[in-house]
């Protein structure tokens, strides 16, 4: 009987230490993901306002000589 408790318990043990491994993994596969999609919104940030700056500065080379801006 102690033995089949024992067994028991040291199974419901190993499932929660099994569980707690699963979440921390998730966790930091989460935290990978997160950081992924933080970096790739910096650099379309980066070139969106890059392209705007290009026609930006194109216009003003273009116009500016017409209108004096």
């Amino acid at each position: 009987m102690k033995l089949a408790h024992r067994l028991r318990v040291s199974r419901r043990g190993a499932q929660l230490i099994e569980e707690a491994l699963l979440l921390s993994v998730a966790l930091v596969a989460l935290s990978l993901l997160v950081g992924g999609i933080e970096s790739i919104l910096k650099q379309s940030t980066n070139y969106t306002a890059s392209v705007w700056n290009s026609i930006a500065n194109s216009l003003g080379s273009i116009f500016g000589s017409i209108f004096h801006w």
